[in-house]
């Protein structure tokens, strides 16, 4: 699925998402960091994304394809841009509460509780 305006409309509330469903949302936003930072460096060094391909040994449709959306980062790609600008990617590993909070057991007040915060759209909680 190519991450658009239209495709996000599409998308269920995360409580709401199948387990594929929530796996490519999170594909698509991991591929989405490494790129927008790829984008900043590209930036401040003055290059294009056609002149990364040819330093990568890639086509420039192919790169651009990776950008838009349209075709998946893989590590290859990402080890080979991280040689030719000279910069080094971490991961840092963050628990998230909510999952945390899904593998554990509720008692009957907490549930009830999560189920009320799910009824509320994010449009209702912004001020």
């Amino acid at each position: 699925m190519k991450l658009t305006s239209e495709n996000i409309k599409k998308i269920k509330p995360l409580h709401q998402a199948t387990e594929e469903e929530q796996i490519n949302l999170d594909e698509y936003i991991l591929m989405a960091k490494y790129l927008s930072e790829i984008e900043n460096i590209l930036i401040e060094k003055s290059l294009t994304k056609k002149a990364l391909a040819n330093k990568i040994g890639t086509s420039p449709s192919y790169l651009t394809q990776v950008f838009r959306g349209d075709k998946p980062l893989n590590f290859k790609t990402l080890a080979k841009i991280q040689t030719v600008l000279n910069i080094h990617f971490e991961v840092h590993v963050i628990q998230s509460e909510i999952q945390n909070i899904s593998k554990t057991k509720l008692n009957k007040e907490e549930k009830e509780w999560m189920s009320f915060g799910n009824k509320f759209d994010e449009k209702e909680w912004t001020w």
